[in-house]
């Protein structure tokens, strides 16, 4: 597989972190990588929350945006907010809904001019009024998908949960049992999707009272694939293992925010934390929302 030349450049950011005359170079090329972000979900596993899911963002430090909480133009979102196009990563609204979006990578810099795949997040959580169905949204996003960068969207509520593919424009109900979404197709085998999903079974599997501390940790882990194994996706082998960790830490780029989101058959608890740079924790908040779902 052809290793493409933006991959290059990228990873030879990692060693110019020194230099301080890089700076713009840097901004310009992260601004055009593909990024990352990762997602799991438990869907009717554990006793007390028929919906568990937890997500990490991992975007460019230097790109602003606001913490989870509600949207003063828009009430009934709760949701963080990318303060670059005024979109979402993740959100779930008064209704009970829910939706995130992750890019799709393809291996190309995005296109620009395109509309920002955050702004199908809050399209969502404010003109939902289709439910867990979404009849009226699905076919929205069949019709306009091509505006956007690729991207993986996955929206409902306890109740259901579907996910729809720009790629190929799938749209897939998501079955009870566990799932993993990341950059590529919903399941795919790569490490660090295949590793939070078996950690996440360990845990819920257990039918014991669930901790947010306990899905913390399979969010926060930080292990990387073996050198010699990192995953073949046309990139080079060192941003490949570099990103191969569900929790990424880097001086100019890693994992802004861990989310989760406990869906009991009463409320939904939302959970989140954000990092600085170095991958410490800068703040976190709580939120209770009764589940009108």
């Amino acid at each position: 597989m052809a290793r493409k030349p933006l991959y290059a450049l990228v990873c030879h950011l990692f060693r110019l972190d020194a230099n301080p005359g890089f700076r713009e170079t840097r901004l310009a090329i992260w601004q055009n990588a593909p990024l990352m972000c990762i997602l799991f979900l438990a869907i009717n596993r554990h006793p007390d929350y028929p919906l568990i899911i937890a997500a990490n963002r991992d975007e460019c430090h230097d790109r602003p945006s606001q913490a989870m909480h509600y949207w003063p133009d828009h009430p009934k979102i709760l949701a963080g907010r990318d303060l670059d196009k005024g979109g979402s990563w993740l959100g779930v609204n008064h209704e009970g809904s829910f939706c995130a979006v992750t890019n799709f990578r393809i291996g190309t810099p995005a296109v620009p001019g395109k509309q920002s795949r955050g702004n199908l997040v809050l399209k969502f959580l404010a003109d939902d009024s289709s439910g867990s169905t979404g009849d009226d949204f699905t076919e929205y996003l069949k019709r306009e998908s091509i505006r956007f960068n690729p991207f993986n969207l996955i929206f409902g509520d306890r109740t259901a949960i579907r996910i729809f593919c720009s790629q190929d424009h799938s749209l897939k109900t998501l079955s009870d049992g566990y799932h993993s979404v990341s950059n590529g197709y919903m399941d795919h085998e790569w490490p660090r999707m295949s590793s939070g999903v078996r950690k996440l079974t360990e845990i819920v599997e257990k039918k014991s009272p669930l901790g947010i501390d306990e899905l913390n940790v399979i969010m926060r882990d930080r292990t990387q694939v073996a050198e010699d194994r990192p995953p073949d996706t046309g990139a080079e082998k060192e941003f490949d293992r570099f990103m191969s960790s569900i929790f990424i830490r880097g001086d100019h780029y890693g994992t802004r925010t861990t989310t989760c989101l406990l869906y009991s058959r009463q409320a939904i608890i939302a959970y989140e934390t954000n990092y600085d740079r170095r991958g410490q924790s800068a703040g976190h908040q709580v939120f209770k929302l009764e589940d009108h779902g």
